[in-house]
C-alpha cells in the first residue's frame, strides 16, 4: 500500500500533521504486542476457571452426583487446555 504524502503547509501546524504518518506503525506494533500476550491470558483464564470449579466441588455439598460429574468433566477439560498452553512455551 502506497501512501501519498501531501504537504499541508497552509495548516496552522504543518509539523503536527506528520504524526499521522507514524500512526500505522504504532498501531501495528501495539497489535503485535497484544497478540503475543494472548497465550498468557489464556493460561491465567484456564487456571482461574480450574480454581473456581475446584472451589464449587469442595464447598457445594448440595450438588447431586450428576452435577458433580458435570463439574468434574468441565474441570478435566480446562485442565487439558491449561496443560496444552503450558507445554507450548519454549
Amino acid at each position: 500500500m502506497t501512501t501519498m504524502i501531501s504537504s499541508r503547509l497552509s495548516d496552522s501546524e504543518p509539523i503536527l500533521n506528520l504524526k499521522d504518518l507514524f500512526y500505522d506503525e504504532e498501531l501495528k506494533k501495539e497489535i503485535g504486542i497484544k497478540i503475543n500476550q494472548l497465550p498468557e491470558k489464556n493460561k491465567r483464564s484456564n487456571l482461574k476457571l480450574l480454581q473456581e470449579i475446584q472451589t464449587v466441588l469442595q464447598r457445594c455439598v448440595h450438588l447431586t452426583e450428576k452435577q458433580r460429574l458435570m463439574y468434574c468433566e468441565s474441570q478435566r477439560y480446562f485442565m487439558k487446555q491449561y496443560l496444552r498452553e503450558m507445554n507450548r512455551q519454549p
